[in-house]
């Protein structure tokens, strides 16, 4: 199948630098890591389609301070159960302790 090129002009230094970087770190060569970076890219929505998308949903209405209430809500309950995972975890180790003798 044939194949197209692309060629990219006047990249500033630091962001091609950091592509090579980046490349490396995958073990890709920069030419197959900015193939899937458009691949990645065109995987997704433009903005232009988001936005259609989003203007054909219905919108939410909630009470003013309903989402920030729900996150305090939220994080108060994950600080319990670690809390109480901790303490479940603190006992078990005595319990060792003192089987261990």
């Amino acid at each position: 199948m044939p194949m197209g090129a692309i060629q990219v002009k006047d990249v500033p230094e630091e962001l091609h630098e950091a592509l090579r970087r980046r490349a490396i770190q995958e073990g890709m060569s920069m030419a197959d890591y900015v193939l899937d970076l458009i691949r990645r890219d065109l995987g997704l929505p433009s903005r232009r389609e988001w936005l259609e998308r989003l203007a054909t949903r219905e919108p939410v209405n909630l009470p003013p301070g309903a989402v920030v209430q729900a996150l305090h809500d939220a994080r108060a309950e994950r600080d319990a159960q670690i809390a109480a995972a901790l303490a479940r975890g603190e006992g078990e180790d005595e319990d060792d302790d003192a089987r261990r003798g």
